[in-house]
């Protein structure tokens, strides 16, 4: 399967459609520029402002960079001992006197052995994955590997990164990180993908984003509390009931012992915050 936007659509198609607010996505900076059906970031949308750092006070970043050097890191994945990244880098040759808003860009992949050591420069992309799904298709490209063993053995060490001010974990196997518990990810019995941060078959869209928004609010006691409850059944139906019993299993070890949540609409029990924009991003927010 190819990461590339061409092949995806196909020759004579036309442009594809842009995510949406229940797409889940990766880098929610990136969604307006990610396809609907691929979950792909074209090579022009990708490096579009590539030598921007972000605002800076008094010497320091407003927010900690997740860059390496002059690089933009749009994924670091832990597989087997490696560490694979894709990246948007400044393009050899150019004068190291050259403005950082005037240095031209091209996408790159690269692995290594470790964290952060240097590694060997793979064949480039031509489009960048931001779904989970996407970035799956992207590493079995890229290594060769089946889905079950990328599934398996995976850890997404930007989304650990992103949550722990842009520091690297002390393993390539971090907590929490690996792609079934952070993607809600497994393979089924034909060998196909699945996510539920993909919206499950007969679900609202809409309801789905917000029991994802309080499963990466890691409220997960309440959240246990309703999923065995009939309410849950009753607001998700039997499939959505039993899609968040699952995800429950997949990001927290299951349900355990606990009496059912009373009588309360999920709306009740985990209220929006005034003005708060319902968007499905991957993993949670930033710490």
């Amino acid at each position: 399967m190819s990461t590339s936007l061409e092949t995806q659509l196909g020759a004579t198609e036309g442009p594809e459609r842009k995510a949406t607010s229940h797409t889940a996505v990766l880098d929610p900076e990136r969604r307006k520029d990610t396809g609907l059906r691929s979950g792909l970031i074209a090579e022009k949308d990708a490096l579009y402002m590539a030598y921007y750092e972000g605002v800076i006070f008094h010497g320091y970043p407003a927010k900690a960079s997740l860059r390496l050097g002059k690089e933009v890191v749009f994924y670091e994945v832990a597989l087997h001992g490696m560490v694979y990244r894709a990246l948007a880098r400044p393009a050899p040759g150019q004068s190291p006197r050259t403005a950082p808003r005037d240095l031209k860009y091209g996408l790159a992949r690269a692995c290594s052995e470790g964290l952060q050591k240097d590694g060997l420069l793979l064949e480039p992309p031509t489009a960048i994955p931001n779904t989970p799904r996407a970035l799956v298709r992207e590493l079995e490209d890229v290594t060769g590997l089946a889905i079950e063993d990328i599934v398996d053995n995976a850890y997404s060490i930007l989304n650990y990164r992103r949550h722990y001010g842009a520091h690297y974990p002390d393993t390539m196997e971090p907590k929490g990180y690996s792609f079934k518990e952070l993607f809600l990810m497994s393979v089924d019995t034909d060998g196909n993908l699945k996510t539920l941060y993909e919206t499950p078959s007969g679900v609202n869209p809409e309801r789905w984003t917000n029991f994802l928004r309080v499963l990466d609010r890691k409220d997960c006691e309440p959240l246990r509390q309703y999923a065995v409850s009939g309410m849950a059944i009753g607001e998700y139906g039997e499939a959505g009931a039993a899609a968040i019993r699952e995800a429950l299993h997949l990001r927290d070890g299951g349900l355990r012992a606990l009496p059912p949540a009373s009588y309360m609409t999920f709306m009740e029990r985990f209220p929006l915050a005034d003005h708060q924009k319902l968007e499905r991003n991957v993993g949670g927010q930033r710490r």
